[in-house]
């Protein structure tokens, strides 16, 4: 039960994400440039509106950086199987698994707010 409260609570959703969104502001500053945060700023400004909301609502707003996640995967699952690029280097095996768990951790924390499930449902 205690595995089930910490996948469905919306916090640690919304800080897996965030570890992400930071991430990719200092991938956007080393190595990809400003033009980057175009991206990544408004998908962390979803990830804060969707913790402060909470409820259907906020299940929604999560949704829309998970599906984005979701395109993801077959270049992660790449990385991860081919090795280190000259870009993230041998940070791969850190950040690929825990964007794979943050991607779980996004669903299981969509159905319990969508459901009403979730702690926050009267919030």
């Amino acid at each position: 039960m205690a595995i089930g409260n910490f996948l469905s609570d919306i916090r640690n959703a919304a800080i897996a994400n965030a570890v992400i969104v930071v991430f990719h502001i200092y991938i956007a500053f080393a190595v990809e440039g400003l033009d980057f945060l175009v991206i990544v700023v408004p998908v962390g400004a979803l990830i804060a509106a969707a913790y402060f909301v909470k409820g259907k609502i906020g299940a929604a707003l999560l949704a829309l950086p998970t599906l984005g996640y979701l395109l993801v995967i077959p270049d992660l699952i790449d990385a991860l199987t081919t090795g280190p690029d000259d870009e993230i280097g041998y940070f791969i095996y850190v950040i690929g698994p825990f964007w794979l768990f943050t991607i779980v951790l996004n669903i299981v924390t969509i159905v319990a707010e969508a459901r009403g499930t979730s702690k926050y449902t009267n919030s």
